[in-house]
């Protein structure tokens, strides 16, 4: 594929979050940025047969991971295939892979790009005879803007509790630090949170690098994360962010960051401005459109 100009038309394959009660998660941020930053007119479709009829046909078709179409019977049709020229985004294939596998090998076949998110699922595919790039995570800055507030809690973690190795690492945290934050919060609401937080806490949930890592990163706060594999590829511990590998370990680093203010605070900025400068998912999509042949129209010039 060899186009430009930003009058292609596009379409984003989800369900309406008013049916599945969910967060869009990634292929919302995406499609804000098709739309809205890049400028390119772009439809958001639910992947029903019935549906799409008389839709027409699209330069691009993105399907991005959004969760529910890996889950049968939380949906009450079956999702089409990636329609073609497309992109699969996958997501999750530490929890759902048979599906993702499936829908990556259907892509694949008919043509188009697979990107994963897990590098590990990079080399699964591969192994399944899938070809895909590792394109991780990343922070839509307006849903998790960068927060000024007193530091009112020492730690906080925001998120599920749906995995034995993170009750165990929040029982600990907060049983050593009482004052603390925990909940669920989404966007503006979460960064809140972030915020008012001296030190952010995450555990994934297996060896992903979860959206959290750089939503924290996003509010200027300052992150302490398990040691995931591949982490380093994209933050310096110590640098941006702070690792551990055990429990013991946890509890150690965060009652030093919180005794060590200046040091703390430098490293959350330096956190700050590296996923601004690189993680955003508009680098994600720029990179997506560069490696299937888009070029990005170039800017008319206004003489006087």
């Amino acid at each position: 594929m060899s186009l430009t100009g930003n009058n292609l038309r596009m379409a984003i394959y989800y369900d309406d979050i008013r049916r599945i009660s969910r967060n869009d998660g990634a292929p919302l941020y995406v499609f804000n940025v098709l739309k809205n930053q890049l400028g390119y007119d772009a439809y958001h479709l639910i992947p029903n047969a019935e549906w799409l009829k008389g839709w027409g046909k699209f330069d691009l078709n993105f399907w991005v991971d959004w969760g529910c179409d890996a889950l049968g019977g939380i949906i009450d049709y079956v999702p089409i295939p990636t329609p073609m020229p497309g992109i699969y985004w996958t997501s999750d294939t530490h929890l759902g892979f048979d599906y993702r596998l499936a829908r990556a090998k259907q892509t694949h076949q008919d043509g188009g790009h697979v990107f994963a998110m897990q590098k590990r699922a990079v080399e699964e595919f591969a192994a399944a005879g899938v070809p895909a790039l590792w394109l991780p995570h990343a922070v839509e800055p307006k849903a998790y803007p960068k927060i000024t507030a007193i530091k009112d809690y020492d730690v906080c973690f925001i998120g599920n509790i749906n995995s034995q190795n993170r009750i165990d690492f929040l029982d600990h945290m907060f049983k050593a630090f009482p004052n603390f934050f925990f909940g669920r919060r989404l966007f503006e609401e979460a960064a809140a949170v972030f915020g008012r937080s001296k030190i952010i806490l995450h555990h994934s949930i297996k060896d992903d690098i979860a959206m959290r890592v750089f939503e924290a990163l996003a509010t200027g706060s300052f992150l302490l994360c398990n040691d995931i594999p591949t982490l380093s590829e994209l933050f310096q511990d110590g640098v941006h962010l702070v690792t551990f590998k055990t429990l013991d370990e946890a509890v150690d680093k965060a009652k030093y960051y919180l005794a060590h203010d200046a040091e703390r605070e430098k490293i959350a900025a330096a956190g700050y401005a590296e996923v601004i400068a690189k993680h955003t998912y508009r680098h994600r999509v720029e990179k997506i459109l560069e490696t299937v042949g888009i070029k990005q129209k170039e800017p008319e010039l206004c003489l006087k």
